[in-house]
């Protein structure tokens, strides 16, 4: 009887622990710190690749072109 008293109150802790994983409120928070965390990650991983690439990228002068025209509008 004892075992079968623990393994209930393990039960009981193992559906307090999901309905809390599961609610609404934890969900909605873990949603905007991911989603924080992967706007953030792409913003740098973007430098990165366009640091690393830019002495070939400057050489397509379409892209060229492009830079320049948008740096132009910003510069206005």
């Amino acid at each position: 009887m004892d075992n079968q008293t623990e393994i209930l109150e393990e039960l009981k802790k193992i559906n307090a622990t999901f309905e809390y994983q599961y609610s609404f409120r934890k969900m909605f928070w873990t949603g905007i710190v991911y989603g924080v965390g992967f706007f953030l990650g792409s913003a740098i991983l973007a430098v990165i690749l366009l640091g690393v690439f830019w002495p070939y990228l400057s050489s397509i002068p379409w892209f060229r072109n492009a830079f320049q025209i948008g740096h132009e509008v910003l510069h206005q």
